[in-house]
């Protein structure tokens, strides 16, 4: 097949399949603009491949680029969350009680208390642990939440509800 031929082929296969891999990847992201930049980027590597014979079945590579560019985003979200939660729960580069007046005794109990609520987050099952850390560190409502992750706004309610019961509980049992 001749170049001009094919790159017709994957222009319209751009607009025919674009809105559909966009909704993919919204559902997949749960944001619209990164979804966007997802399908206009694959179909610009899609456009550079245009001379490659071995590949067959455009729209599913098409499809398979998006889906494996949106997975590479995940991944950086969850580093970014990592180092976000580790900065928020002392585990980063500023010392514990840092900014507690002096007072060791203040720092000593902020210490004590911290420790408690990093042992409670841990003990929550992987799913509610992950909801309540995007939620309280990284900002996103339930709405959010519960759209990128499949899941009813109750759902998404319950979750965070249990964590915050089991970081009182811990809390207030020391």
């Amino acid at each position: 097949m001749s170049e001009r031929p094919r790159q017709a082929e994957i222009i319209r296969l751009y607009h025919d399949a674009s809105p559909e891999l966009q909704r993919l990847l919204r559902r997949k992201l749960g944001n619209r603009q990164e979804a966007e930049e997802i399908a206009q980027d694959a179909f610009a590597k899609l456009c550079e491949l245009v001379e490659r014979e071995d590949i067959k079945d455009l729209r599913k590579y098409f499809f398979t680029m998006a889906n494996r560019q949106a997975v590479n985003v995940l991944r950086r979200r969850r580093v970014q969350q990592h180092h976000l939660i580790r900065e928020q729960a002392g585990d980063g580069t500023e010392p514990v009680g840092a900014d507690v007046g002096g007072n060791p005794e203040f720092a000593a109990m902020h210490a004590q208390k911290l420790a408690l609520v990093k042992q409670a987050l841990r003990g929550l099952p992987a799913k509610t642990r992950h909801i309540f850390l995007l939620h309280r560190f990284q900002g996103y409502t339930y709405k959010e939440i519960a759209h990128q992750l499949g899941l009813s706004r109750k759902a998404v309610e319950y979750h965070i509800s249990r964590a915050l019961s089991a970081i009182l509980s811990a809390v207030q049992e020391a």
